[in-house]
Parts: structure tokens; sequence; C-alpha cells
């Protein structure tokens, strides 16, 4: 059983240590994936507040239609001012796919 044990704590140090992405290269990806928006108080509130319970759903991965009430309820959760929530629903149906 020791043994077992001792197996997978390696295993999972090994499996940590080998993953490709680095805390950098995951930075350099969200500053590269945020520098195509312009700049916007929505775009800043948007990358204060999202990413603290979940990763980035990026404006394109929704329609105009469809963020109107995942920003409703997402904005409850992430305690938005009414201003906060006006400015990050205009940054994101402005950045979002076509319908």
């Amino acid at each position: 059983m020791k043994t077992l044990l001792q197996l997978t704590v390696i295993a999972v140090v090994l499996w940590g240590c080998s993953k490709s992405s680095t805390p950098s290269d995951s930075a350099a990806k969200t500053e590269a994936a945020f520098a195509k928006y312009p700049d916007s108080d929505g775009k800043t509130v948007f990358r204060q507040n999202c990413n603290k319970c979940h990763g980035y759903r990026l404006p394109e991965t929704r329609t105009a239609t469809q963020w109107p009430g995942i920003i409703d309820k997402m904005a409850r959760k992430a305690k938005l001012t009414d201003d906060q929530k006006a400015a990050v629903l205009d940054f994101v149906k402005t950045n979002a796919k076509a319908s």
C-alpha cells in the first residue's frame, strides 16, 4: 500500500512538471487574445472579474443575443455595479460572434 501511494505521488509530480503551458505562456496567450479588442471600461472590468471563477469566455464564443442572460447571472456573482455590468455587456455584445 505504501509503494502504491509513493508511485501515485511521483506520477502526480511528474504530470504536473510535464505541462507545456507555463504561467507566462498563459499570460502571453491572454494578452494576445485581448489585444484585438479596443480598450474600453467593459474590457477592463471583464478582464478583472471574469477569470476569477472560470477561464475567460471570449466575446466571440457567444452571439450578441446569448450574452445578456449570461452577463445578468454572472454580474450578480461577481458583484458588479450596474455601470460595470452595462460596460461588460456592451463589450461582449460589440465583440460577439455573428448570429
